[in-house]
């Protein structure tokens, strides 16, 4: 829901594009992908290197904004073993891309289905 919530926060936030949130997701090969986009305000180019730790928003000057949910997701995909990244949508808006394996290789080399 965070990544969701966040498109359609972003999407009332500027004039540009349109109110339209995509959700793409796909099941092929070793990974599952998951693909939201927005044609919101986008994220400044000045936070993109943290936007993922704990206590950085771009909604800063909002009451009750913590900046815990991208935080919260990347720790979760990067416990799988997975990915997230994070592009410019054109003509505007973000594009998150999380990209989480089927199977999550052990220390020791073994494969074991991801923890539920």
């Amino acid at each position: 829901g965070n990544l969701l919530d966040n498109a359609f926060e972003a999407s009332l936030r500027t004039q540009e594009g349109d109110k339209t949130i995509e959700l793409f997701l796909s099941d092929e090969g070793d990974e599952v992908v998951i693909e939201v986009a927005d044609q919101g305000c986008g994220v400044p180019e000045a936070l993109r290197e943290k936007i993922f730790e704990q206590g950085v928003s771009t909604r800063t000057d909002e009451p009750g904004e913590h900046g815990i949910g991208l935080y919260l997701i990347a720790s979760y995909v990067g416990r799988c073993g997975g990915v997230i990244t994070l592009e410019d949508n054109d003509p505007c808006g973000t594009l998150f891309s999380l990209f989480l394996p089927k199977v999550k290789k052990n220390d020791d080399r073994t494969i074991n289905p991801i923890d539920r």
